[in-house]
């Protein structure tokens, strides 16, 4: 037996979600934005009743930008509190293997034979 300890791969993947949900965020924002610019360059080509219609849209343009960012958020909320979670529970496995006489125990979970499932050794 080794006294080697993997529980990396849990975090990293929390990790690269976070992260990819991010960028992802900040490109879906990036092009409200986009939207919004190109149909601000049109407002003075409307009158009356298009007038309307344009305004109507920019409300509803900025109500869809305020519950995408609200969103976004509350995403990011959820991945740090699944984050914290996981490191806990972690945190707990390793405390429990070495009460239980773990000097010598390898704990792996993915990431190394096995097909990626927890293994003790």
């Amino acid at each position: 037996m080794s006294d080697k300890l993997e529980l990396t791969e849990g975090l990293e993947t929390f990790e690269k979600a976070a992260r990819d949900s991010g960028d992802s965020g900040e490109l879906l924002v990036i092009e409200v934005q986009n939207l919004e610019k190109a149909v601000v360059s049109l407002k003075e080509t409307f009158k009356g009743s298009g007038a309307n219609a344009y305004n109507n849209f920019m409300v509803k343009v900025n109500e869809c930008q305020g519950t995408l960012v609200e969103a976004l958020s509350l995403i990011n909320a959820g991945q740090g509190e699944l984050y914290k979670a996981y490191s806990i529970s972690e945190e707990t496995t390793v405390d429990d293997a070495n009460a239980a006489g773990g000097d010598n125990l390898e704990l792996s979970w993915g990431g190394t034979g096995g097909g990626g499932g927890g293994s003790m050794a």
